[in-house]
């Protein structure tokens, strides 16, 4: 089983996703995070089902949310770097 680890910025990118629906309607909220643990709970399963897109680094679609859960497999962990919105520059994450 692999161990999981959230980086900061990464937090981050959620708590803002989070902010920004909690305006809009807490019941998007809601089923952000549904969709948002069961896409980490599957990178977790099986880490190499997503296609690599630079590097090692690897990128999971969020079903039904415009957003990628971007991550790295180092042995035996699952480091994710970051969760962005598909419209902004998906170089961002390689600055972390």
């Amino acid at each position: 089983m692999y161990k999981l680890k959230i980086r900061t910025l990464a937090q981050q990118d959620v708590q803002e996703i989070i902010n920004y629906y909690d305006i809009i309607n807490q019941n998007i909220t809601n089923r952000f995070l549904e969709k948002l643990y069961l896409d980490i709970e599957i990178i977790k399963s099986n880490p190499f089902l997503f296609s690599k897109k630079h590097k090692e680094i690897r990128n999971c679609y969020l079903r039904k949310f415009p957003f990628n859960i971007y991550y790295q497999i180092n042995d035996k962990n699952i480091d994710i770097l970051a969760v962005l919105h598909t419209s902004r520059n998906p170089n961002i994450w390689q600055k972390r």
